[in-house]
């Protein structure tokens, strides 16, 4: 249905084509002395943003010339080396226009000092979501992506799962696309940070964004459009601070990431791409304390970790004329690793403590992963008011493998040896149609459709002692369609603004199991969103926000694969688990667009707890089940850090509540606790090249479905350099210096009795030079998205 609603309106909007009127620009361009200037770029700028429409060079008349140009409001940017940068302002009505001469004058005044310096802030709140500027942060230097979104105000990562504000389910896009059929997590770790422009968080999206996932967070990654050739390069180096003995490792963790961002922009065409290679090892330690009755069994894991990736990106932009703009893009990565755990397992009677056995768990995996991914997009812009129609195609596919070789130790008993493979090939593609129609300077229309089709072929090879275990071993066939459609209308009264939408999607989705079906579903949902913004002076503005979300079992979620981490712990999947919906709403206060105050309440059915216990005899296993609902308040308040003319940064805290009510294991589960997370990042420039960045968090004790987690932190340290008249930096950097990011917790409901302990590779050093390259001059940078933007993190492959 929703294929044949992007045909049916790509084929309205077709016939606007052959009857849209085309106008053309012409001038000249000389210097001082009346003589033509050859070779002077000539920018065509739209008159409402200042975009690239096009741009030229002079003939050797100094001459230029736009073809094809729609009526309306340009600026024209003329430069070259040794003259004053011109702007001359041009209204479009005619069918040609001849631009009086533009003169260029002599540079002939070198300044000593840089009189303007623009800065972007470290936070911008826009109506409907909050920017974060990390391009020029020095404590993101050397970091992966994963470890920069700790740096973002109310996100904490904790064993690699995000939460904002108390709540787990977020969407996690990159350049707004992402892909529900990789561990999203695991890529984050592989993009370096060198390649992060910013970041945006949207609390709640509206119609325009897919219904999956609560809040959103886009990872925007460097792509410069500028005129000419240019980019930059990085390279990173660290190594973790421990104390061998006392952590209880007898290895160095060590990490290494070269990367190179490339554009080229000439005439009507941009090429741009950029790779990355990550080596890193880490460790990571786990206690488990478990009782049950009447034993008390007492665990130490141990993973050593190591893994080598590669990340791609390769793509071109054509500007066939000042209407139309094709591109393409290739992506992808490829990763080798593993990780090798030693689990010792100490068996007790619970009420004396008296030891009754020992057994040993080694669990050595080999995973390989890798993906590629085209996706072709085309942008018709209609007039120079906004109106404009986006298509964009995917297609990707990715291979997941892991392979585990498990030894079952028991002391007085023979070696028990097992292999555990897993085989997972996923290929999806996507087709997508974004339109927007300015109706007047105060009101817009936005609509939309989009459908994407998924197989994921799930293949699970179990053997014991070299026999093939059928009753474990098993094959799981998925395949999904979602259809959506969405309609977003924009007005503004005075100092309003207001923004209603309405999406609904349709999913169709098929699981089987050895040939046979155990999930078949087919059912639409709507979704509406409503914001409204009221701006009281040129300082302050308040947003009234309410949007409706979906979270859709992950493939691994709905898998019934049992997958062994050791002797006595396992994890299962539930093909029968629903999508659980969130009502979310928030009311937010800004003071110079700066987040300042803000309250938010959701509400959310059909809870999926992830890691629901169970015990099954002496063994502990989770499984994802739909148990649940959750109440989730917050109460926000962030304030700007300044001192002086060198002291700057910010701060906040946010008082969080959740509540969770169930009914689990014959028993009422009704948890309830606040919980307050404070964040900071502070930095002081004792001189224009010099800077030093203090940031950091802290929470309290807080609850997650049944876990109770104790409070944690992470205090950061850098110093950056700015060298080669600020185009390369160094940056040294110290994370979790105090190692204080670390994750204590307990399960206690019906006859489950578990604390736990965590900890792994947070504090570590990291040094790091960045240098950019070509003009860096004019950003004219094309924004799109592609058709995957919310096909996100749901196949996990850790």
């Amino acid at each position: 249905m929703a294929i044949k609603l992007i045909l049916t309106l790509l084929t309205l909007l077709s016939f606007s084509f052959s009857i849209k009127a085309q106008n053309n620009i012409k001038g000249t361009v000389t210097d001082e002395k009346q003589k033509p200037v050859k070779a002077a770029t000539v920018l065509l700028l739209t008159g409402t943003d200042s975009s690239l429409q096009t741009s030229v060079l002079t003939n050797e008349k100094g001459e230029y010339f736009f073809a094809d140009i729609p009526a309306g409001n340009y600026l024209i940017s003329t430069s070259i080396f040794g003259y004053k940068k011109t702007y001359t302002t041009v209204t479009l009505a005619g069918a040609e226009i001849a631009v009086k001469n533009i003169l260029l004058k002599n540079e002939s005044v070198l300044l000593n000092e840089v009189v303007v310096v623009a800065t972007k802030p470290f936070l911008e709140q826009r109506a409907d979501k909050l920017v974060v500027n990390v391009e020029n942060s020095a404590t993101s230097a050397g970091s992966n992506a994963l470890e920069v979104l700790k740096k973002v105000p109310g996100v904490i990562i904790r064993n690699d799962k995000v939460s904002i504000a108390g709540k787990s389910n977020v969407m996690i896009m990159i350049d707004g696309r992402s892909s529900q059929y990789t561990d999203i997590n695991q890529v984050l770790k592989d993009i370096a940070a060198a390649n992060i422009s910013k970041i945006e968080l949207i609390t709640n999206p509206g119609a325009k964004y897919d219904a999956a996932g609560g809040s959103i967070i886009n990872v925007i990654l460097k792509k410069n459009a500028r005129v000419g050739t240019n980019g930059s390069i990085a390279l990173s180096a660290g190594m973790g601070l421990y104390n061998k003995k006392k952590e209880g490792v007898d290895k160095d963790f060590f990490r290494y990431s070269p990367s190179i961002n490339l554009n080229h922009r000439e005439g009507k065409m941009n090429v741009f791409g950029s790779y990355s290679y990550n080596h890193r090892n880490w460790f990571e330690y786990n206690e488990f304390d478990r009782i049950i009755q009447p034993e008390r069994y007492f665990q130490k894991n141990l993973f050593y970790y190591k893994v080598n990736s590669h990340n791609y990106r390769l793509g071109m932009d054509v500007y066939a004329d000042s209407n139309n703009t094709f591109g393409i893009l290739f992506s992808g990565f490829n990763r080798d690793g593993g990780s090798d755990m030693t689990n010792n397992t100490e068996q007790f009677v619970s009420s004396s403590n008296q030891l009754i056995n020992t057994f040993q768990t080694l669990n050595n995996i080999k995973l390989k992963r890798n993906n590629y991914a085209v996706n072709f997009n085309w942008k018709h812009t209609f007039d120079s008011l906004g109106k404009e129609i986006n298509v964009d195609a995917d297609y990707s596919r990715f291979s997941i493998n892991n392979n585990s070789n498990i030894t079952n130790d028991a002391r007085g008993a023979n070696k028990s040896l097992s292999n555990q493979l897993v085989d997972n090939p996923v290929k999806f593609g996507v087709l997508k149609i974004d339109y927007t129609h300015p109706i007047n300077v105060n009101t817009k229309l936005e609509l939309g459709a989009k459908s994407s089709y998924a197989t994921i072929d799930n293949f699970l090879s179990f053997t014991q002692n070299g026999i093939r275990d059928n009753g474990r071993s098993t094959e799981f066939l998925y395949t999904e369609n979602i259809n959506a459609a969405y309609i977003n209308y924009n007005q503004k009264y005075g100092k309003w603004l207001f923004t209603g939408g309405l999406r609904t999607e349709q999913t169709v989705a098929n699981g089987k199991s050895v040939g046979t079906e155990v999930l078949n579903r087919n059912y639409w949902q709507v979704f509406p969103s409503a914001f409204i913004t009221r701006n009281f002076n040129t300082h302050f503005a308040a947003v009234a926000q309410y949007s409706k979300r979906v979270d859709r079992p992950s493939y691994q979620q709905q898998n019934p694969f049992v997958l062994f981490l050791d002797s006595l712990t396992f994890s299962r999947g539930n093909p029968t688990l629903k999508p659980q919906i969130t009502d979310a709403y928030k009311f937010s206060v800004t003071y110079d667009k700066q987040p300042f105050f803000a309250v938010s309440y959701n509400k959310t059915n059909d809870v999926i707890f992830n890691d629901a216990p169970k015990q099954e005899g002496n063994k502990t296993f989770t499984t994802p089940e739909n148990l649940a609902q959750f109440n989730n308040l917050a109460f926000e308040l962030n304030f700007p850090i300044q001192f002086g003319k060198k002291i700057s940064g910010f701060a906040g805290n946010q008082a969080i509540l959740n509540h969770y009510t169930a009914n689990y294991l014959g028993g009422k589960y009704d948890g309830k606790k606040w919980n307050w997370l404070a964040y900071w990042e502070v930095g002081y420039k004792p001189a224009s090249t010099w800077n030093i960045e203090v940031s950091g968090y802290y929470i309290s004790s807080f609850l997650t479905e049944f876990f109770t987690i104790k409070s944690q932190g992470s205090l950061n340290f850098a110093i950056q350099k700015s060298v080669l008249d600020k185009r390369g930096k160094f940056t040294l950097n110290f994370n979790d210096v105090l190692f204080t990011e670390k994750t204590r917790g307990s399960v206690l409901y019906q006859d489950i009795n578990v604390k736990f302990r965590m900890r792994e590779d947070t504090r570590n050093v990291r040094l790091s030079f960045t240098l950019s390259f070509g003009n860096q001059k004019l950003n004219a940078a094309r924004s799109r998205k592609t058709a995957s933007d919310a096909e996100a993190g749901r196949v996990k492959t850790k």
